[in-house]
């Protein structure tokens, strides 16, 4: 067994994080990787793709992740989805494919509202590839073959599915409110995901933001015999009111963390649903949420280098309002780590005691071979 961890990617304002679990089960959420990060002379755009295809497991040559979970349909979400990810019967997968360095996705996490009709015609394209290869394991398990339970053609939907076209879906839906322990056909002993949402009346709603569709997930990782040692909130782009509803239905446990992932690239739609200029007093809700933290805790902004510039996301008053939270050193921007000329993956391992920041190097095979600067070691905590 090794360490656990988790790795945020420098893809500007966007979101590419990868999970590892003790067992080196691979779990991407979202990805922005634009054909800019596959030259290697644009050294501020970092190589994702080159990266997951490396460390990813292998068979036959072939590299796979257990899961992809699409937070949202957006395209600073899904961008490179099809340049990157295998779609398609993985029985077809060829020497076209491996040449390109394809990732089979073994399971397919995403929620029910990308197949509303009223969303397919607002799709990007990025979007509309994935949004058929969902169709095509959606319809191979409705179809019961027996193929349907085979890594490339799994898939789990997050939320509340509705009628119609999605009947017969129960058995891999998992509502707000449920855990998930189960990935890519194996149960977790020391992992785990508690679902916040997305709610039912956001997926359901024609007029609903996409935003607040995002699937909100609480990963759970336990180490060394420490329940819950670690504890990872990932919203993709989940505004103020969606984290209102999180706070009010949800237990003290399933509400704090040692990780938050600033939702919608440290945009100020999570401290409020008005814009900064007509409000800039941030929601009691919001706060209460970002009180959740246990000591150690870090905030990692996937955006732009903050600039009050006028362009944003990111929002200065956002980043002000995180950095009050957990202080200016662990509140960490993708594309500023450690500069932003060359920026590197931000690596935090697992531990009994809590967050390590890693120090290791990146993989020699790639152009960059630069230390990530070393973070504070763990910090010992209290519980109870």
């Amino acid at each position: 067994m090794g360490e656990a961890s988790i790795t945020y990617f420098p893809v500007r304002n966007g979101d590419t994080s990868r999970i590892r679990l003790s067992d080196g089960t691979d779990i991407v959420v979202d990805c922005n990787i634009t054909e800019e990060s596959r030259d290697h002379s644009v050294k501020e755009r970092y190589d994702v793709h080159a990266h997951l295809a490396e460390e990813a497991r292998k068979e036959n040559g072939v590299p796979h992740v257990d899961a992809f979970i699409l937070t949202h349909p957006d395209t600073d979400h899904c961008r490179g989805f099809k340049d990157t990810f295998y779609a398609g019967d993985p029985a077809q997968y060829g020497d076209e494919a491996k040449k390109n360095g394809l990732i089979i996705i073994d399971e397919l996490w995403f929620t029910p509202r990308i197949f509303s009709p009223h969303e397919e015609g607002k799709l990007a394209p990025s979007a509309k590839v994935f949004l058929k290869e969902a169709r095509r394991r959606r319809s191979l398990y409705l179809s019961g073959s027996l193929k349907r339970d085979k890594p490339g053609n799994r898939l789990r939907i997050v939320g509340y599915t509705g009628s119609g076209e999605n009947e017969g879906l129960e058995g891999i839906v998992t509502i707000p409110g449920k855990t998930i322990s189960k990935i890519n056909g194996k149960t977790k002993q020391d992992f785990s995901f508690f679902v916040h949402a997305p709610f039912k009346k956001n997926t359901d709603s024609e007029d609903g933001e996409r935003n607040d569709t995002s699937v909100v997930l609480q990963a759970r990782f336990d180490v060394g015999g420490e329940w819950h040692a670690c504890l990872a909130f990932f919203g993709g782009d989940a505004g103020c009111a969606v984290w209102r509803d999180v706070l009010d239905r949800s237990e003290n446990e399933s509400l704090r963390w040692d990780l938050f992932l600033a939702p919608h690239h440290v945009s100020w739609g999570f401290f409020s649903e008005e814009r900064h200029e007509d409000n800039p007093e941030p929601s009691e809700s919001s706060l209460a949420v970002l009180g959740k933290r246990r000591a150690g805790a870090v905030v990692v902004g996937s955006c732009k280098p903050i600039k009050d510039d006028g362009d944003n996301p990111p929002n200065p008053a956002a980043a002000e309002q995180y950095e009050g939270a957990v202080g200016d050193s662990n509140f960490l921007v993708t594309s500023e780590i450690p500069d932003e000329d060359e920026p590197l993956p931000l690596v935090f391992i697992m531990s009994k005691r809590g967050l390590v920041r890693d120090s290791s190097p990146t993989s020699p095979s790639r152009r960059r071979t630069t230390r990530v600067t070393t973070g504070a070691a763990a910090t010992v905590r209290t519980y109870g």
